[in-house]
């Protein structure tokens, strides 16, 4: 992690979390839903009822750790970084602690996105208790590894990441009031704009670090630089606020207009089958009046469902 590449990629898998956080969270409280999961949900038999269950979240958390885990032992090629001491110097001394650690990171991650998917995919009922102590648990290690992973460095990079450290913290006390109040649509939009700006922080990290915009390394001696630094974190805050403000925005529209669609289409289906239900309820030559009153519901039915697909975010 300690390169260009290595803050870009995390950078971006938790900037992805916090967009798709984003647009489902939005969509929940559009639609007035205010449980994260509704009693009695149908699950499908066999085994493409399992494989329709598994959580896009968990199976990007294993995807995305699992890569990171293996730049970090394996990048660049050829690279073979995958032992703890170095027996060949005197005292045997640890090898790679940046690479362990971050491996460490991302293994919890990884288990997390495991439990997601084993739980909500393989398991007759869903253990939404272990889902959410699973997500609170690698953000506290991140934490923790964190609060030692400035050791050494030098004094920008050291208050990059104390200011990484604080949204992590702040990620944590949210997630464990999560775990008693999983239903509080607060906690919903706090967690995914301080995941979000996680992933924006890292971004800018990497160009703060590795890649100036001007060319020229951040003086570590320069007071300005520091103050600056802070500036910056506030207002990654405020503009990921902005941009969640509008995502929700955006998808409240997007659900209106599908609300007034749907309610279009209930009239002109309950015009139909009225005019339809006339037609047909007199006598034919035979003197049978056919039955076609279960024809229209279906048919109704059928045309609803297809726009509910269609306006799903």
């Amino acid at each position: 992690m300690g390169t260009f590449i290595g803050h870009i990629s995390p950078g971006i898998a938790f900037l992805s979390f916090g967009l798709l956080y984003a647009v489902r969270f939005s969509a929940l409280l559009a639609r007035g839903q205010r449980t994260l999961s509704p009693q009695g949900a149908a699950r499908g038999p066999g085994l493409r009822g399992c494989a329709a269950r598994v959580p896009a979240e968990g199976v990007m958390k294993v995807v995305y750790s699992t890569v990171a885990v293996l730049a970090e032992f394996f990048y660049p090629p050829g690279a073979a970084k995958l032992h703890l001491y170095n027996p060949e110097q005197p005292g045997s001394p640890f090898v790679h602690p940046n690479e362990w650690q971050h491996a460490t990171m991302y293994g919890y991650f990884a288990l997390s996105g495991w439990l997601d998917i084993v739980s909500q995919a393989c398991l007759p009922r869903r253990a939404h208790l272990c889902e959410r102590v699973a997500i609170a648990l690698p953000f506290y290690v991140e934490a923790l590894l964190l609060s030692q992973h400035a050791h050494g460095k030098q004094q920008v990079e050291s208050a990059v990441h104390s200011l990484l450290l604080l949204a992590c913290l702040l990620v944590c006390v949210v997630l464990t009031a999560e775990v008693w109040r999983p239903d509080e649509p607060v906690l919903w939009l706090t967690k995914t704009c301080l995941v979000m700006v996680k992933g924006s922080w890292l971004l800018h990290a990497a160009f703060i670090l590795y890649r100036p915009f001007l060319g020229q390394p951040w003086a570590d001696g320069d007071t300005a630089n520091l103050m600056f630094l802070t500036n910056f974190f506030c207002w990654h805050l405020a503009l990921n606020a902005f941009l969640l403000l509008a995502i929700y925005l955006a998808t409240a529209l997007w659900t209106s207009r599908c609300r007034r669609r749907r309610r279009r289409a209930r009239g002109t289906s309950a015009f139909h089958h009225d005019k339809d239900t006339l037609l047909f309820s007199l006598p034919n030559t035979h003197g049978a009046t056919p039955r076609v009153d279960e024809y229209h519901a279906v048919r109704a039915a059928e045309e609803e469902t297809h726009l509910l697909q269609e306006c799903e975010p």
